[in-house]
């Protein structure tokens, strides 16, 4: 089912980072058991504004503990982005690196709350691709957030099964620049362009 599934640069960095630091089933991927083994640390402060604070030594994830717990581990892994991938601090960012940096938080929180070589492992056969439930009940994200991900999966699935197919059509299609063989179709489209140029087909 996945074997067509392309993962990006930033996947692959990802999970390496993962399997190093062992984090390697979806039991791994609690926000204390992630934030020890990555050396961030968390906090957990009522009306705390959600942000990450970092610089060369240590980082520091604030986090709000009323808010429920799908939607703190979205924030969470959102906000571990920027420690792990980003330099400097947000507060001295003109608004457009700011914007270009949430982007990116947003695509790793994708890949970091529901890594791929853990979904892979799972049996999504019976779901026939309606996933989004299920991802969201297995890793404990918003269901907003596992749609999002399944919808990614599936997206580049489709794209690189269309290129397969693609590639091997092109591998068996043989041009022929033999007259004799060319297709009706094809010969009166180059009479056409012969009489548009001036000259007389051999």
């Amino acid at each position: 089912m996945f074997e067509y599934y392309q993962k990006t640069n930033l996947e692959n960095w990802l999970e390496n980072l993962y399997i190093e630091h062992n984090i390697l089933s979806i039991s791994d991927l609690t926000i204390y058991n992630v934030a020890d083994k990555l050396n961030v640390n968390v906090i957990f402060m009522e009306n705390a504004k959600e942000v990450a604070i970092w610089d060369d030594k240590a980082a520091a994830i604030f986090l709000n503990p009323e808010k429920l717990e799908e939607e703190v581990r979205a924030i969470f892994f959102h906000e571990l982005c920027h420690p792990l991938r980003h330099y400097g601090d947000q507060v001295n960012s003109v608004r457009t690196f700011m914007t270009l940096q949430e982007r990116q938080a947003n695509q790793f929180m994708l890949y970091a709350s529901m890594p791929f070589y853990m979904i892979k492992k799972l049996d999504m056969s019976t779901y026939n691709y309606q996933w989004a439930s299920f991802l969201s009940y297995k890793f404990n994200v918003p269901i907003n957030i596992a749609q999002k991900r399944a919808e990614q999966i599936l997206q580049r699935i489709q794209q690189a099964s269309i290129d397969q197919v693609i590639r091997e059509q092109r591998s068996t299609y043989k041009p022929s620049n033999d007259p004799s063989e060319w297709s009706t179709e094809t010969n009166m489209i180059m009479n056409k362009l012969y009489r548009q140029i001036g000259c007389k087909q051999t």
